[in-house]
C-alpha cells in the first residue's frame, strides 16, 4: 500500500476543518515572538556585510486551531491544524503544521498525521544539537500505564518506512526515557534521565545516529542541563557536545533566562557559544533578547 505525505495531510486537514456540532470544544491559540539578535561572526569580505550586526526580527509566529468532541463509549475525537507564519517577515509563505487527528480513551491515544517522535522520549535535556525532527504523515499509538508510558509510530515514506518505539517511566520527581527509530539506512536512539524538585531540575541524555551510507560515519551527542525557577523568574544552563568518527567535534554552552510579565507574556534571553574543536574559525557566539506573547 502506497501513501504520500501530501495525501495524508489533505485527509487530516479535511477532518480538522470539517463542520462540528455545538458541543465540540474548539480552541484558538497563537504565539508571537519579536527578537533582537546578533552574533560575533566576522564581516563577509566578499560583500562587506556586517555578519554579526544586531537585527530586529521575528521568532515563532503561530496560529492554531484545536478541536475535541466526546464520542460514544467514553472516547474523545480530536484534531489540530496550525499555521506557521515565521517566514512572512522575509517575504516567505505561511506553512501548515501540526496537522493531525486522533481518538483517545482509556485504551490510549491513536493519532494520524504529525505524530509524536519516539526518539524524543529519550531526549530529557535541552539539546542544542537536536536528535530528531518532526514526523509527518504517520500513525502512532501512545498510552500510559501507571508510572510508565509508551509510544509506537509508523510513517510511510516515498523511499523508506519510518518505524519508532519509545518508553518512559516516572516516579516522584525522577524520570527516565528511551527511544529508537529506523528509516532507510539511518537509525537513531536516545536515552535520558531527569529529576525535578522545589523549582530546580537537572537532566541529561545521550543519543546516537548510525547511517550506513554516510562517509563521515556515526554521530553521537551528549547533553546535560540544570535549571531553576522561583516566582516569575527562571533560568536554564545547558552543555551539549556532538562528534562523529573524527571529522566533526563540536561543543556548545547555552544560557536561557526568562521573566514572566503575566498575561502569557514573557521576556527571555539566550546566549549560545559553539566551539568547533577541529576548526577554531568555526567558533561562534550568538545572542538574542525576545518578547513573547501567547494567546
Amino acid at each position: 500500500m502506497k501513501f504520500t505525505k501530501t495525501a495524508i495531510a489533505v485527509a487530516i486537514t479535511a477532518i480538522a476543518v470539517a463542520p462540528m456540532t455545538v458541543s465540540a470544544d474548539t480552541t484558538l491559540s497563537g504565539l508571537v515572538e519579536i527578537r533582537l539578535s546578533g552574533t560575533d561572526a566576522d564581516d563577509d569580505p566578499t560583500t562587506a556585510a556586517d555578519e554579526g550586526a544586531a537585527r530586529v526580527g521575528t521568532g515563532d509566529v503561530l496560529f492554531g486551531i484545536t478541536s475535541s468532541h466526546e464520542l460514544n463509549s467514553g472516547l474523545t475525537g480530536y484534531s489540530s491544524i496550525r499555521l506557521d507564519l515565521n517566514n512572512l517577515s522575509n517575504e516567505g509563505a505561511a506553512q501548515a503544521d501540526s496537522i493531525y487527528a486522533g481518538v483517545k480513551g482509556g485504551f490510549g491515544d491513536i493519532r494520524v498525521g504529525e505524530v509524536p517522535n519516539a526518539v524524543e522520549y529519550g531526549q530529557k535535556s535541552t539539546d542544542i544539537f537536536d536528535v530528531a525532527g518532526e514526523v509527518n504523515g504517520g500513525i502512532s499509538y501512545s498510552g500510559s500505564f501507571g508510572p510508565a508510558g509508551i509510544v509506537v509510530q509508523f510513517s510511510p515514506e516515498e523511499n523508506s518506512d519510518l518505524v519508532g518505539v519509545g518508553g518512559k517511566f516516572s516516579v516522584g520527581g525522577f524520570n527516565i526515557g528511551l527511544g529508537t527509530e529506523t528509516r532507510a539506512d539511518l537509525s537513531s536512539s536516545a536515552i535520558g534521565v531527569g529529576f525535578a524538585a522545589a523549582g530546580a531540575s537537572i537532566a541529561a541524555h545521550f543519543w546516537t545516529k548510525e547511517e550506513a551510507a554516510a562517509a563521515d560515519g556515526d554521530r553521537t551527542s551528549f547533553a546535560v542541563s540544570a535549571g531553576y525557577g522561583a516566582g516569575n523568574v527562571s533560568g536554564l544552563l545547558t552543555y551539549s557536545a556532538m562528534e562523529n568518527d573524527g571529522t566533526m567535534d563540536q561543543s556548545a554552552v547555552r544560557l536561557d533566562l526568562k521573566y514572566n510579565l503575566g498575561g502569557s507574556t514573557t521576556i527571555n534571553s539566550r546566549i549560545t557559544a559553539i566551539t568547533d574543536n577541529n576548526n577554531a574559525a568555526g567558533d561562534n557566539t550568538g545572542w538574542r533578547l525576545q518578547l513573547s506573547k501567547a494567546f
